[in-house]
């Protein structure tokens, strides 16, 4: 594991997850990811709840571009890198979006980049999701998959020094889409590992402004 400390544009943890946003009980992770990730790059704040609204008036709400079998069933990686894409669309802005096969130094190429957000999958099946707790928590806020579950987030923060209140390292911080204002998901270097990109082709989308 990387000893590399770093932060998103070297801001503090609190300000970071000020643009987190909550998909509340839904599958919508990836629309909220999407909006989320914009506003880091523009400091506006849109919000992920338009792009959900505008995607059930699709038709088939979604399916096959953006989403798994309808609006309310989440998003592959590149169906959530053409979410990023239509929300720039919309919004009217120009955004480099790219999907790839990506490795740990590209999360943190992209972390000490700063213009760069990155937005990856975690896939896990039932009995072994992974703990992503916020801030120093050691309660995981996962659901239980049903048999296979996946969720996308905003790498943040590579922190080596970090721990959870059970003394456990948990360097890899996370912007996702649950209730936090003030604090970010964290998870072990070795669930991260273990859960990143698993049973998909490309792991990770990087956005950019043009």
């Amino acid at each position: 594991m990387s000893e590399l400390v770093v932060y998103w544009r070297d801001w503090e943890e609190r300000k970071l997850a000020a643009y987190q946003q909550d998909q509340g009980s839904s599958n919508h992770c990836a629309k909220f990811a999407s909006a989320s990730a914009i506003n880091l790059l523009l400091g506006s704040s849109f919000d992920g709840s338009s792009l959900v609204s505008w995607l059930d008036n699709r038709l088939l709400r979604g399916s096959v571009r953006y989403t798994i079998l309808g609006n309310h069933n989440g998003s592959l990686v590149f169906q959530t890198a053409n979410l990023v894409k239509r929300f720039g669309l919309l919004n009217g802005i120009d955004l480099e979006v790219r999907i790839k096969r990506g490795k740990l130094p590209d999360l943190l190429d992209a972390l000490q980049d700063g213009e760069t957000v990155s937005l990856i999958s975690v896939t896990y099946f039932k009995g072994e999701e992974p703990l992503i707790s916020r801030g120093q928590n050691t309660d995981g806020v996962l659901a239980a998959a049903r048999w296979v579950g996946g969720h996308i987030m905003i790498p943040s923060a590579h922190d080596p020094g970090h721990q959870n209140l059970a003394g456990v390292c948990t360097p890899w911080g996370f912007l996702s889409s649950w209730t936090s204002k003030d604090q970010l998901y964290w998870m072990s270097d070795e669930d991260f590992q273990r859960t990143w990109g698993r049973l998909s082709i490309f792991n990770m989308v990087t956005v950019r402004l043009v």
